[in-house]
């Protein structure tokens, strides 16, 4: 059995993919929950004094809600990375070309019009997560902006990599996924040869099988017993 396939561009671009969204995940996840963002704290660090004074000061309760919702988009971004690397590892290790050629997905692909493409899947589930990610990372630098305007130094390790995290799935995604639009040739033609072939074949053995039945029609019959009459 193989467990990554190679052999076209279609499944390269698809393992490249599953790369990045894999990797990008990882960062992102790493993020959330180490505590290297801004001198030795992360998001999950209790805000003391020392934290609120480097805070704008448009209000507590506002400072409060800014840090619940980095929270809350953090834990949505952590929940979107982990489906988004499972669906990543199911893509580069078990998809291959022969898994979309079934004759049952085959068709119904062609009824709808349209192909099952994974890196349409991997493209939009990695945006989600990196849009979220970005949104809490976002807000965690705007409320920091005047500490990290004043001394660029105080940002730590999963600062770095979060961004290079959200970078990963939304902007290298991107450029990969319009590489491949622009390269990799539409699978509906092949699709549709296929059908045909199953067809053909189907319609080839339904003639022979009638053809058969019909040239030999008292097959059966010879081997019902006999009834003999005798004589008076």
């Amino acid at each position: 059995m193989t467990f990554v396939e190679l052999k076209d561009s279609i499944s390269r671009f698809r393992f490249a993919q599953s790369c990045v969204g894999l990797g990008g995940c990882l960062c992102v996840s790493y993020a959330i929950w180490t505590p290297f963002w801004l001198d030795e704290r992360g998001l999950w660090t209790p805000q003391g004094n020392k934290t609120r004074s480097h805070l704008p000061h448009s209000g507590e309760g506002s400072v409060f809600n800014a840090l619940e919702a980095e929270r809350v988009f953090a834990v949505l971004s952590f929940l979107m990375a982990v489906s988004t690397g499972a669906l990543c590892l199911v893509f580069a290790l078990c998809w291959t070309s022969e898994t979309v050629r079934s004759y049952s997905n085959t068709r119904s692909l062609l009824m709808a019009g349209q192909a099952l493409y994974p890196s349409t899947l991997l493209l939009l589930t990695m945006m989600s997560t990196g849009f979220f990610f970005l949104f809490s990372w976002s807000l965690f630098t705007f409320h920091h902006r005047e500490q990290i305007h004043e001394d660029l130094s105080v940002l730590g390790s999963s600062y770095w990599i979060g961004a290079l995290g959200w970078f990963l799935l939304m902007v290298v995604e991107t450029v990969v996924f319009l590489v491949e639009q622009m390269i990799v040739p539409d699978i509906i033609p092949d699709l549709e040869k296929s059908l045909e072939v199953w067809r053909w074949t189907a319609q080839h053995k339904s003639n022979q099988r009638s053809f058969s039945d019909s040239y030999f029609p008292c097959a059966k019959s010879s081997l019902l017993p006999k009834r003999y009459m005798s004589n008076p």
